[in-house]
């Protein structure tokens, strides 16, 4: 196989639609998508299914600058869940230099799970290991563009509504994404550079040393997804519990299941591959996750003190309690 010019992909991270978490066979019953192949299963330090990998075939337009070029080939996907509760849909493919400048049978690119072919030529002047990347992260350019989005997006609402769950899951929290690319840069590997992008979608571009290293890239941006999507549903819970009152029932009842469900689902690098674990230390320092974390989980708290304190003491005072 060619080697890549760059890996481009996509995670898509909500709450599991289920009033519990799930256990091992229940997750391995939800994520088996193809038959005869195994759902990967880790125990600890914390629960993590991994579906088998299919392929969505793709023939478009990718990126390159201002120059598309034409890919043709298979955009690899898998559904992850974490801990029972956090599940995610991960799409992403390695864009290499066909050997051939015409397109071939679907059986060459069948054979090439999550690998798709630039058949064009590309332009002297570019940069296309950069440029690939810096077009990808600014998002689709037309309908006719890669989109991977769309295609985690399908994913992960085919699992959602799944009939086995009960869609009624502890508390209310939105999905977001993270765009990714990986690519090679020897001995300036490996780094990590994160983008919020919006409320929902942020970005992170890695460089590893070696190119045998860009698969954990993939695990390294799902576990990075997973836990930016905690802290964005506890920022969350807390915009939508300060509509109300300090002492009232409502914001309780909001903080109240953000509280019993989600700070044991806070391991950050527990399941990234050894070789980019140091990662998460420059993530610690900037943007800052656990310090981010840490501070509203102390805030979920004291908040929940102080209803309770609230509530006792107007039990003690009102007659009518």
């Amino acid at each position: 196989m060619a080697t890549p010019l760059v890996v481009l992909g996509e995670v898509r991270t909500c709450l599991l639609p289920s009033a519990v978490p799930l256990t091992r066979p229940e997750a391995v019953e939800l994520l088996t998508t193809v038959p005869g192949r195994a759902v990967r299963w880790r125990e600890r330090p914390g629960s993590l299914a991994l579906s088998p990998t299919t392929a969505v075939g793709v023939d478009c337009a990718l990126s390159l600058g201002a120059d598309p070029v034409h890919i043709v080939g298979t955009v690899a996907t898998r559904t992850v869940l974490a801990g029972g509760r956090v599940l995610q849909s991960s799409a992403h493919t390695r864009v290499v230099r066909a050997t051939e400048r015409r397109r071939q049978t679907w059986s060459h690119y069948v054979s090439q799970k999550g690998v798709t072919e630039i058949i064009d030529r590309i332009p002297e002047r570019a940069k296309p290991a950069v440029a690939l990347a810096d077009s990808y992260l600014a998002g689709p350019t037309g309908r006719t563009t890669l989109d991977l989005a769309s295609i985690s997006e399908r994913l992960l609402a085919r699992v959602r509504a799944d009939a086995r769950l009960d869609q009624n899951p502890p508390l209310r929290a939105g999905s977001t994404r993270l765009r990714w690319t990986a690519g090679v840069g020897g001995s300036a590997g490996p780094s990590a550079k994160m983008r919020l992008d919006d409320a929902t979608v942020r970005s992170i571009r890695v460089t590893v040393r070696e190119e045998k290293d860009l698969a954990a890239a993939q695990r390294f941006c799902e576990d990075v997804a997973a836990h930016d999507w905690l802290l964005t549903a506890l920022a969350d819970a807390f915009d939508e519990a300060d509509r109300f009152a300090s002492h009232s029932r409502e914001r309780t009842g909001i903080l109240a299941p953000a509280l019993e469900h989600l700070p044991g689902l806070w391991m950050p690098g527990a399941h990234t591959p050894a070789v980019l674990r140091t990662l998460w230390k420059d993530l610690q320092a900037e943007p800052g996750f656990t310090r981010q974390w840490s501070t509203l989980v102390t805030r979920l708290r004291d908040s929940i003190a102080v209803a309770t304190l609230n509530t006792l003491r107007h039990k003690d005072f009102d007659p009518n309690w």
